[in-house]
């Protein structure tokens, strides 16, 4: 999967956001944190393909702020 936006997320969230994401069948990858991303190693990242806008609306809504753009 091409990753093309990513949420940071605390490790205690990142179930529930896979049953929300499962139920809603969005495609989506979870990471540990690179620490060349500078994002805190107690975080987990949940990466996300290119998805049309109207499901974008969907996932930001859950996550209630836009996604960072994935690094190349």
């Amino acid at each position: 999967m091409e990753k093309s936006f990513y949420y940071t997320v605390d490790p205690e969230e990142v179930d529930e956001y896979k049953k929300i994401l499962d139920l809603m069948n969005i495609p989506y990858e979870i990471e540990k944190p690179i620490v060349l991303l500078q994002i805190g190693s107690d975080q987990r990242i949940i990466a996300f393909p290119d998805v049309p806008v109207r499901l974008y609306s969907m996932i930001r809504k859950l996550f209630k702020r836009d996604g960072l753009p994935y690094p190349k």
